[in-house]
């Protein structure tokens, strides 16, 4: 059975309409979009994205949500000294205001008194910084942004070997 049509199937088994027609065009923007992305599940519902072999970001499906997970694929700190210079002011509050302060997923504690984009966290999750759970609109509109700010940031990187 092609991808596509499992995804189709994971996602309408997993979500609700809206969510399943969000998590499908997010699918389709990546496959219009350069990237490669590997399943880092056995059941198929969570995925690596890549492009040009470096991680850029995670996402997966689940019972009734899916989320994007993004800073898995640089430090924090290496993405932010980057990222600031693609960032409206709009997106940049988008940011701030996703920011994941869980105490961490239970493989760490979290990092406590992390600057990121000049504001101080008490407590930041280390495997999922900037956590978009079941991004629409405005939201998915900025998870597509965020995947070619990354593309960006991996060009830049490989430009200037830093």
């Amino acid at each position: 059975m092609p991808e596509k049509q499992k995804l189709e199937e994971i996602a309408a088994d997993l979500l609700n309409e809206n969510n399943a027609k969000n998590f499908m065009d997010f699918n389709e923007f990546l496959k219009n979009n350069k990237v490669s992305k590997s399943k880092t599940d056995k059941a198929g519902t969570s995925w690596s994205v890549r492009y040009k072999n470096k991680i850029i970001f995670h996402y997966r499906i689940r019972k009734d949500f899916w989320f994007i997970s993004y800073f898995k694929g640089f430090t924090h700190e290496k993405w932010l000294e980057k990222c600031e210079k693609y960032l409206t002011e709009e997106l940049r509050d988008f940011i701030l205001n996703n920011i994941n302060t869980n105490p961490g997923c239970g493989t760490y504690k979290g990092v406590e008194n992390q600057v990121i984009l000049g504001k101080t966290f008490d407590r930041v999750c280390h495997c999922h910084a900037l956590l978009l759970y079941n991004p629409d609109g405005k939201a998915l509109e900025y998870a597509k942004e965020l995947v070619s700010i990354n593309k960006n940031i991996v060009d830049d990187i490989a430009v200037n070997k830093t």
